[in-house]
């Protein structure tokens, strides 16, 4: 179920205000009702989610019909963030995206996939969706859901959203009808992470090699005839254009790969020292040669990204083991 521990400090909002017999008081509703009415409102025009407002909180339409969602259970998605923190519209619009899609016959699809997401990441949805923590303290991993509408990539699956779906769901028949079953979901889901995992390792080594010939050829060329042996007419001392990269592979986007031991293990020992830097500012790509990328482009990349596609604010560090942040002084 949903829980605190996705958001920062704080996250309960206050119960509503009491008269002097003790029955609360309708007339005066609390500042963090309004404000989520408010947020509320911009999801529904701006994001253009059916919505409907109700006493008790809202009305969403999803594939097993109208569902009733409370306002506590909206203001635990949206945590301490308040009026003017883009997260606070985010999570809400991830949340609500997520129960108008997905239904039953979704947790039997192929259209679950891992999802890894940085601790604190405007997306988490909380201790209760973790499977998985990275070593390092900075990868927490779970169910995410492609093909969600207006999403792009992979977004989480909700913990309420299941227990809403099992909710609706009839009870198992002859005819086959089954309950939904995460578990399975997941361990399907963590074996095709570590097969991505070892795609994406192959595609960085391939480009690697490539680029790695690709230099030898120039510093050849270099040495024959004064510099005319440079590809793509770029100076010898600067930045080609084959920058080593991590893309995403089959639904898995690049921060989430880190969460592959397979990825993770080739990293760590392709120079044979057992750690690799590696910049992933935004969930669709990560850079795995930092020697050629401004130090300062890491922050400012994630700093451009939109809160829920950002990655890692500061570079990562790399082991078979372990993903950890890289001091702030690193550079």
């Amino acid at each position: 179920m949903l829980d605190d521990a996705a958001t920062r400090p704080g996250a309960a909002p206050e119960e509503p205000p009491r008269r002097s017999d003790g029955e609360p008081d309708r007339e005066a509703p609390p500042a963090w009702r309004l404000e989520l009415r408010r947020a509320l409102l911009e999801v529904c025009v701006l994001d253009e989610v059916d919505l409907v407002p109700t006493e008790s909180g809202l009305s969403l339409l999803t594939p097993d019909g109208p569902r009733e969602l409370s306002a506590r259970r909206a203001a635990l998605v949206v945590g301490d963030r308040r009026a003017g923190d883009p997260e606070l519209r985010v999570r809400l619009r991830s949340w609500l995206r997520c129960h108008a899609h997905v239904s039953a016959a979704h947790l039997r699809t192929s259209e679950l996939r891992p999802l890894a997401l940085g601790r604190g990441h405007a997306l988490h949805p909380g201790s209760g969706w973790v499977r998985e923590r990275v070593p390092g303290g900075v990868l927490d991993v779970g169910l995410g859901v492609v093909g969600v509408p207006g999403e792009a990539g992979a977004s989480p699956l909700w913990p309420d959203v299941v227990e809403a779906v099992a909710a609706a769901t009839p009870a198992p028949t002859a005819a086959g009808q089954q309950a939904p079953d995460t578990d399975a979901a997941w361990r399907a889901s963590r074996l095709h992470l570590d097969a991505m995992g070892l795609l994406a390792a192959r595609r960085v080594e391939r480009a690697l090699r490539a680029r790695l010939a690709q230099d030898a050829g120039a510093a050849s060329g270099d040495a024959s005839g004064g510099g005319e042996g440079v590809p793509d007419g770029r100076a010898a001392d600067g930045p080609g254009p084959e920058l080593t990269v991590i893309d995403p592979a089959g639904g898995c986007d690049a921060v989430t790969l880190l969460a592959s031991a397979p990825l993770r293990r080739w990293l760590a020992r392709a120079d044979g020292t057992g750690l690799r830097a590696v910049a992933v500012p935004t969930r669709a790509r990560g850079w795995t040669d930092l020697a050629r990328t401004d130090s300062t482009f890491v922050a400012a990349a994630w700093t451009a990204t939109d809160p829920d596609r950002r990655g890692l604010q500061r570079p990562a560090l790399v082991t078979d083991e372990e993903v950890v942040l890289a001091p702030h002084w690193l550079r």
